[in-house]
């Protein structure tokens, strides 16, 4: 079965791709030293050269002191965003890819590759060490005031639509008519939400959401609404806030839009291994896709060991994916060993303080369906990131743990919004934690602490 998690060539080669050319002729910054991991169980980390993220945070700094920049940059990420990639995607849902012409799915792979690659990029510039400084500044500013949690929520409060709203919106309306609808109709009902918006799970999973999942999300159905504190917040902090709050909905909306067209890149590669007859061309990167179908000679076996895993690095600018001796070299740089460790911190993106059992969410791994459809309310969601698809399960979360974010990540937006602890940032909480573990968040002082491990009686 052709998959479409994050560890496949084909997406590999865009994620790390875009750091480089590409993120560049947007931003003005360039990363040459990021290694991208793929480990045998199919799991995987991006490494940043220390030196060069502090070099990015020095320029980005310079960038947010720039009126005239942040407008150019916003107004670049808006017209990506919302009419290229938009566009695009309409285009594709329109698209019946096993009809098509091997030589039009080829053209087709190509350029959803590159409005992707494009896309990727557009989000990067709120990336944790990109908006370190506009966090620095903020906390300094809040420093002066008792109040200074609900400052930040408030100040950092964007009034834009995040992408699940309008499902939001139908899934309400869903519960209010529920108790009158035939169970033909509520069937018909679900089968709408399948149809229109269950394929963002299969970006991750292997399937859609089914009709089971819409109808506990309708049954269990609470209105959350936006808790952003009513009071009053000075000048200085409120403009801080609002470049924060709009980076962080950017954030979310590029990342939903590179998701959708890596969908729909899935669909038309899952189109191509069918058609080639070659498996283990689902481990090959669009290049050597194109090759092979333009009579070119590949390697098949170097592409068959990217299966037992394999790093990405940058080289000249462009994606290079290794094995074997010469990935070794590079899985020992970022060798690293936890098994002592009991406490770690991260950075404070809602606070709180609760104890509470583990639910880690992987997207690479092959039980991700099965993680998600398990997550109890009042569990700690672990997690490398949140994304769009699992909003569903912060809102279920007594707290939120993250290895990546800052200020205007997915996860600090979603726990501001519906004012769950957080704890983000923390770079090892998935290396460490395992589900059942029993932990206490304390997003008070940014600490996470194992109480009890899940073996233990």
């Amino acid at each position: 079965m052709f998959e479409t998690r994050a560890v496949r060539p084909y997406y590999t080669a865009a994620h790390i791709g875009f750091f480089a050319k590409t993120f560049f002729d947007f931003a003005g910054f360039e990363y040459k030293n990021v290694i991208y991991l793929v480990s045998p169980d199919m799991s995987n980390r991006a490494y940043f050269d220390v030196e060069e993220m502090n070099q990015a945070g020095e320029y980005f700094r310079k960038v947010w002191e720039d009126p005239e920049r942040i407008k150019s940059l916003l107004t670049d990420v808006r017209k990506t965003l919302f009419t290229e990639a938009k566009e695009m995607e309409e285009w594709a849902w329109k698209q019946v890819w096993k009809e098509k012409e091997t030589l039009a799915l080829l053209v087709d792979v190509q350029t959803l590759f590159n409005q992707m690659l494009k896309t990727l990029a557009r989000m990067f510039i709120s990336n944790p060490q990109h908006v370190k400084s506009l966090e620095e500044k903020i906390t300094t500013l809040l420093d002066k005031y008792q109040e200074k949690d609900k400052l930040l929520r408030a100040s950092t409060y964007w009034p834009e639509d995040l992408p699940w709203a309008q499902e939001e919106k139908e899934i309400e309306e869903a519960y209010k008519r529920w108790s009158i609808l035939s169970v033909d109709a509520q069937n018909i009902l679900l089968q709408k939400f399948v149809t229109q918006y269950g394929w963002f799970n299969e970006i991750e999973g292997e399937k859609p959401f089914d009709a089971d999942h819409y109808r506990e999300k309708i049954l269990s159905f609470v209105k959350e609404g936006v808790k952003t504190p009513d009071i009053p917040v000075p000048p200085e902090i409120l403009n801080l806030g609002r470049l924060i709050g709009e980076l962080g909905c950017l954030r979310f909306w590029t990342r939903y839009h590179f998701m959708h067209l890596r969908y729909h890149l899935k669909k038309i590669l899952e189109e191509l291994v069918f058609r080639s007859k070659q498996p283990d061309l689902e481990f090959a990167t669009v290049e050597e896709m194109i090759a092979f179908f333009s009579g070119q000679k590949i390697d098949m076996e170097e592409i068959r060991r990217r299966k037992s895993g394999y790093v990405s690095i940058l080289n000249n600018r462009w994606a290079v994916l290794l094995t074997g001796e010469e990935a070794d070299k590079y899985k020992k740089l970022v060798a690293e060993d936890f098994s002592a460790v009991s406490t770690f911190k991260g950075s404070v993106a809602n606070k709180g303080k609760v104890i509470g059992r583990v639910r880690v969410v992987s997207f690479v791994t092959s039980d991700y369906n099965e993680q998600v459809s398990a997550f109890q309310k009042g569990e700690i969601l672990v997690t490398g990131m949140t994304r769009p698809q699992i909003v569903h399960l912060c809102a279920k979360a007594a707290a939120i743990v993250t290895d990546e974010g800052g200020i205007t990540s997915h996860a600090a937006v979603v726990a501001r919004e519906l004012n769950v602890p957080a704890v983000i940032g923390t770079q090892i909480a998935t290396k460490i934690l395992q589900t059942g573990d029993l932990v206490e968040v304390d997003a008070e002082k940014g600490v996470v602490t194992i109480l009890k491990r899940a073996e233990e009686k």
